[in-house]
């Protein structure tokens, strides 16, 4: 049999004969599926995202942009929303063009009643965009974008993820009525809901592990509540204080096991390499529109931040710690002359010292890396 199959047909329109060749398919060959036939099977995109953006067109002042919103339809079809500085909005529409995971690439076909020609790339995680970036004609006109969020440290929403600490050092695990035993590691791992397991391994090489939950987080401490150990009951707070590369620095616990008291009193072995700096860690650089500023650290931890411009009077912002975001890095935050929002992001995850750097925001101004030292 001819492994070849030829169809010919007439181009009625055209009054002209074509000729197509095919060959048919291997039984279990890779068939490529077209573009757009696989951007069609994605889910429709829903994005939103708040920080700070630059639009350009033609000759016009570049206006500031402050938040973006991208939806498409199951026909691909794409409106782009913008909210610009002074309030006002454009939208565009455009089709998607091609899609892979965390990045789409849209094509613009009119802004209102304008028409707009351009491919633009847009980056987002889950729900969340993190920049919109092209370029293009708007009725003829130059037309660019550069969006961002804020800080992607900061302004993505945190994502779920297991927390674990560990650390080898020493300490003491006592229960009434049998001999002290030395402890050599100890581990702590948190769920996304909180539900805790800390365990602590003995000389003797047995580990005795201890379940509940945690009850609060700050930029140094966590705090259990220890409910259970295998089959025991347990009734007893655990306080950790953890550093860098999420190291145990200390472990301290006491309550009752199965109605008998007992104690827990650890401490780790930290990295020579890096010690907790001491004194005060000023961290310095400047903002985009002239604002220079020295972020101050006591006993590793952000107190305020102190603003100075040529011509203007010195400001100082306050700072509260924050919470840790989805990367382990403090956030602090203060305000600018008590009405504009700042946040300070420790990126050296709660050890400030010489080398490490800070990233600062403020609303309207976006953001900058300062670097610190003694």
């Amino acid at each position: 049999m001819n492994i070849r199959s030829i169809l010919a047909y007439s181009a009625l329109a055209y009054g002209a004969a074509v000729t197509v060749m095919s060959t048919p398919q291997i039984v279990g060959a890779a068939v490529p599926m077209p573009d757009d036939t696989v951007i069609a099977q994605q889910a429709n995109l829903n994005l939103a995202g708040e920080g700070e953006g630059t639009l350009s067109i033609g000759n016009r002042p570049s206006q500031t942009v402050t938040f973006v919103t991208v939806t498409t339809t199951a026909n691909q079809q794409a409106e782009i929303t913008l909210r610009l500085a002074d309030g006002n909005l454009q939208r565009w529409n455009g089709q998607v063009v091609s899609r892979r995971t965390g990045e789409a690439q849209i094509r613009l076909t009119s802004a209102g009643g304008a028409d707009a020609t351009g491919t633009f790339t847009v980056r987002y995680q889950g729900s969340t965009l993190i920049s919109l970036n092209g370029s293009g004609t708007l009725d003829g006109q130059p037309l660019s974008i550069r969006f961002t969020i804020a800080d992607d440290s900061v302004s993505r929403p945190p994502v779920a993820s297991v927390v674990t600490l560990a650390q080898a050092g020493q300490g003491t695990f006592g229960l009434q009525g049998r001999p002290n035993q030395s402890i050599t590691f100890a581990s702590v791992t948190i769920q996304p809901d909180n539900s805790a397991e800390l365990s602590i391994r003995l000389a003797d090489g047995n580990n005795i592990r201890f379940a509940g939950q945690q009850t609060r987080k700050t930029a140094e401490e966590i705090v259990l509540n220890l409910t259970s150990s295998g089959e025991a009951d347990a009734q007893a707070p655990a306080n950790i204080r953890y550093g860098p590369n999420n190291s145990i620095i200390s472990l301290s616990s006491n309550g009752t096991l199965d109605g008998q008291p007992f104690f827990i009193q650890f401490s780790g072995q930290q990295a020579s390499a890096q010690p907790p700096a001491t004194g005060t860690i000023f961290c310095t650089g400047q903002m985009q529109n002239g604002w220079q500023y020295r972020a101050e650290a006591t006993n590793q931890r952000f107190t305020q931040i102190r603003w100075e411009r040529s011509g203007a009077e010195s400001v100082v912002s306050t700072l509260r710690f924050y919470r840790n975001n989805a990367q382990g890095k403090p956030v602090y935050r203060g305000s600018f002359r008590d009405a504009t929002e700042v946040t300070l992001v420790d990126l050296s995850g709660g050890n400030p010292r010489p080398g490490t750097q800070v990233s600062i925001g403020v609303e309207e101004w976006g953001w900058s890396r300062g670097n610190c030292r003694q």
